[in-house]
């Protein structure tokens, strides 16, 4: 029951009750003022009626507006749902390719088709405006996630270091600090891959949502997809479980 359904009854009872109560007090009444009491009692049971009835067409309506604005928000969100598979493809293509560019060439699985990587890549100028426009009608979860792959692309974007990083060597069980920044690096960027592709089944339609985090193993697809062999790189894979195991794929914003 709402506040104005309960407004109403309680008004509805407050006046039988006072009705009764002089009708109680009162036993002397002519037959006039009987016809007048119970007459009261009818025109308040009347305008009770009345307010009843309104309060039930406001609601009604009220009901009818929200269900034209949650079908305005399906039919909006469905539409520009249909250009986010291609937008999560472009972030995927992108972060593939600045994770590859902290590895040596050559040290690839024989067969692999990917091109060289030899110049970073910024985020494309079409995917915010497709992004933008689906967080404004998905649900709080998935727009929490779209939202979360801009904010790490950005940053990954403002902390790229150039020449600055060291490329990473197979089979190095140790490394400095430009090692460790280039490992940081390659994670960070295999973790916008593994995000991108978490939303394509929200993308396709075939979810309702993004899932809420991104695992180990959407990491190490990441890596994988990108033609690196994990196991020629002890070091990153040391650097990954210690991630894994602290909660930290992601960037935590609450720090």
């Amino acid at each position: 029951m709402s506040y104005l359904e309960g407004v109403a009854l309680g008004a509805f009872l407050a006046t039988l009750a006072f009705l009764f109560a002089f009708m109680l007090i009162d036993f002397k009444l002519s037959n006039d003022d009987w016809v007048g009491f119970f007459g009261n009692i009818v025109v308040a049971l009347f305008s009770i009626g009345a307010a009843w009835l309104a309060l039930q067409g406001n609601k009604a309506q009220l009901q009818q507006a929200a269900d034209l604005e949650e079908e305005r928000r399906r039919r909006s969100l469905a539409a520009a749902r249909a250009m986010l598979p291609a937008v999560l493809s472009e972030i995927c293509q992108v972060a593939q390719n600045n994770l590859r560019l902290r590895f040596v060439p050559g040290h690839g699985p024989i067969g692999s088709e990917l091109p060289a990587a030899t110049v970073f890549q910024s985020m494309p100028e079409s995917v915010i405006p497709v992004l933008k426009e689906v967080i404004q009608y998905a649900d709080p979860a998935s727009q929490d996630r779209l939202s979360n792959i801009l904010r790490h692309f950005q940053v990954f974007e403002a902390r790229r270091t150039g020449t600055e990083t060291a490329v990473l060597q197979p089979l190095v069980t140790e490394g400095q600090l430009l090692t460790h920044n280039a490992i940081s690096e390659v994670l960070g960027w295999a973790a916008v891959y593994a995000m991108a592709a978490s939303a394509f089944e929200f993308a396709r339609g075939t979810s309702s949502s993004i899932p809420p985090a991104i695992t180990a193993a959407d990491v190490r697809r990441a890596l994988f997809s990108a033609s690196i062999v994990l196991e020629n790189y002890p070091l990153l894979v040391q650097i990954l479980d210690a991630r894994a195991q602290g909660g930290r794929l992601e960037l935590r914003w609450d720090v």
